[in-house]
Parts: C-alpha cells; structure tokens; sequence
C-alpha cells in the first residue's frame, strides 16, 4: 500500500493511501512512524496501525469541539471533514457520540430554539436555520410551540419596529415603510406579523 504524506500546517500533515485521502496526524508522529521517507510502501498491518491512530486522531478532535459547545450532527461532520478524514473514520465517530449522547440532534434544536427566541428571532427564521442544520422540522415542532411566546415575540417585533423607524426617519413614510416592511421579512417575520404589530407602538 503506497503512503504518502505532506504538511498541511506548521504541526499537522495530510495522509493518503492508495492516492485516497485519510485525515491528518501531527507531523511529529508521523517522523516518529515512518523516519525516512514522506512516500514509501507499507503492508497492511502498518496501514491497520495508521488507521488506528488517524481514528484516535479524530476523536480527539471531534470530542474537543463538543466539549466548547453544544453542536448539532450537521456541525460536527463538517467540522471531521474540514480535516479531510475519511468516511468511514467519521462515520465511526460520530456513531460513537451519538451512543455517548455527546452528539443529541433534539438537545442541540432545544437549546438553539431558546437562543433564537430570547434574541429576538422569528418562528420562520429558526426553522429556517435548524433545516441548515438539517433537523427534521417535524421532530422539533412540538419543541418551538412549547417555547414560542406569542406576546413576547410580539413585542420584541414592536420594538424592532420602533428602532427601524428611528433609522428611516428622514425617508417619506411610505418608502419608510417599505424598508421596515422589507427588513422584518428578511428576517423572518411573517407579514401578516408586521402588519399587525406596525398598527401598535412598542410598550415601555
């Protein structure tokens, strides 16, 4: 089986069997592994053994990202595939925190919904973002009804108002109105919301 490896930066190097991709590994254990040669020919046991180490490799890495913060599936194979592990390598990883529950879909989409909502973000645009993360919708419905609080979000829609009616004050009031209009939805308010919090000033 052919090796060959090359830096990716100061402390880490890329590897590759049979011209396929594999991961990376730190430089130092990789001069400790194979001394003499960048490129050279290993059997199958060498190879087993690099596997190995390319798999401890990345469960470090993966389970040091989860320790920082909550992070959905989604997250958590791009972030092995920044790294260019191999399919089978991440899969087996992310197989493993899931067992451990260190990966949770249904947690993350939780705390996620609560953030969203206590800053101030529409029902539409977390649903948006939780399909970025590729969530079921279906199985957090049940969570955004329960944490969804339609006066708050109303009056956080109201205040939103009365900011981007400071901002375009100078603007004749329809045109005004047609950028506030125009912001709120990019943001992920329905406009039946607006309409409805655009006839109510924000309360103190």
């Amino acid at each position: 089986m052919n090796l060959k490896y090359w830096t990716r930066n100061k402390h880490l190097s890329y590897i590759s069997l049979d011209n396929e991709l594999w991961g990376v590994l730190p430089t130092r254990t990789l001069h400790y592994l194979f001394p003499f040669a960048a490129e050279l020919q290993i059997d199958e046991t060498q190879a087993e053994e690099l596997k190995t180490e390319l798999g401890k490799r990345a469960w470090a890495q993966v389970t040091e990202y989860l320790a920082k913060s909550e992070h959905s599936e989604y997250q958590c194979r791009n972030y092995l595939n920044k790294y260019k592990f191999h399919s089978s390598i991440i899969e087996q990883c992310i197989e493993l925190c899931k067992d451990k529950r260190y990966i949770d879909d249904t947690r993350f989409a939780g705390i996620y919904i609560r953030s969203m909502f206590e800053r101030g973000k529409s029902k539409r645009a977390i649903i948006q973002k939780l399909r970025e993360h590729r969530i079921p919708i279906e199985e957090v419905n049940e969570l955004i009804r329960e944490m969804e609080e339609p006066e708050q979000s109303r009056q956080m829609l109201q205040n939103q108002i009365a900011k981007l009616r400071y901002r375009y004050r100078e603007e004749e009031p329809r045109k005004a109105k047609e950028k506030i209009f125009a912001s709120l939805y990019r943001k992920g308010f329905d406009l039946e919301m607006i309409s409805a919090a655009w006839q109510e000033p924000a309360k103190e």
